[in-house]
């Protein structure tokens, strides 16, 4: 870690007061939520423990209608009542109670953003806190069907039998009119803030690097990118271990 950089983003954070944030998976891994791409993440398993045609299959539209259960067997790891927000995500709803957060946008279905307190939230993969049933379209809280999800068992439709899908957004879905609205009214930034991503999955990460090239901008995250060059600055480390950092700064 360097500490002159840690400096420089310390200062940053202290005059900045409309952040966006954008964070991926990488913000949740201490929280026991499994990341997706790295060389122990969720796509190196999923593959063989479900026998699946090929790993990003169990978050893919068509393969979900022909065959839910590995997804709702998986949702029990990732929807567990005892996941609770990083110091990460503390941090993050620290600087919505401080004022100096424009917005939230998340990669991530986990809900933690909510939890931790932060209002100011697009969860531009959609989320598990809603669902509708594939056939009649009926709409189900996450009341309804959590019991399904934390037994890992294929939730049913009371009305007519079909499967209901929580409305997060599967490959071959199109992302929540939430995500694409930001790209007509993007809050007013003064520094980009992402956390935990490796900036891969499109097209959300590509508002995030169309973001760095205008503003101020960090990126915080454990391994290097593709993308390291795009932003201004880059600190490889635990997302908590740096957030605490600058947090215990704030206020020097």
């Amino acid at each position: 870690m360097d500490s002159n950089v840690i400096n420089e983003v310390v200062k940053l954070f202290k005059k900045s007061t409309k952040i966006t944030v954008f964070t991926g998976a990488g913000i949740s891994v201490s929280c026991g939520v499994p990341d997706f791409r790295s060389e122990n993440g969720l796509y190196s398993t999923v593959g063989d423990k479900y026998n699946l045609p090929y790993p990003e299959a169990i978050f893919d539209i068509e393969y979900f209608r022909s065959n839910p259960a590995p997804f709702f067997d998986l949702s029990k790891d990732l929807m567990s009542s005892k996941i609770e927000p990083s110091l990460a995500h503390k941090f993050i709803a620290r600087l919505e109670d401080m004022g100096k957060i424009a917005v939230v946008i998340t990669q991530n279905i986990d809900g933690l953003h909510n939890k931790a307190g932060n209002k100011k939230v697009v969860e531009c993969h959609g989320t598990y806190s809603t669902a509708h049933c594939l056939k009649c379209k009926r709409k189900y809280s996450l009341v309804e069907i959590r019991e399904s999800l934390e037994n890992g068992k294929v939730a049913y439709c009371s009305l007519c039998g079909g499967v209901v899908k929580p409305d997060i957004t599967f490959f071959g879905e199109r992302l929540p009119k939430e995500f694409y609205d930001l790209y007509d009214n993007c809050p007013d930034t003064d520094l980009l803030f992402v956390v935990g991503s490796s900036l891969t999955v499109q097209p959300a990460a590509g508002f995030a690097l169309a973001l760095a090239a205008r503003v101020p901008s960090i990126l915080l995250n454990l391994s290097k990118t593709e993308y390291d060059n795009c932003f201004t600055w880059v600190v490889n480390d635990k997302a908590d271990k740096i957030c605490k950092i600058i947090s215990d700064n704030l206020d020097g």
